[in-house]
């Protein structure tokens, strides 16, 4: 669990960084705009900080015990 946690958090870190990938286009595959790409990038981003938190977490219980 820590690592799938550990490697999708970066995973959507980085995409919210880059910004590409389908999440920045619409269903027709027009790009989105500026304040549409904002909110993605800002949740792609926030997500990926939880998932790390979890890593860490899940990472101390593996390792560390209860």
């Amino acid at each position: 669990m820590p690592y799938l946690a550990l490697l999708g958090g970066l995973y959507l870190i980085v995409t919210g960084i880059i910004g590409k990938g389908k999440a920045f286009r619409s269903k027709i595959g027009t790009p989105l705009s500026e304040k549409e790409v904002k909110t993605v990038k800002l949740t792609y981003i926030i997500v990926g900080v939880i998932l790390l938190v979890v890593a860490v977490i899940s990472g101390m219980e593996l390792f560390f015990g209860n």
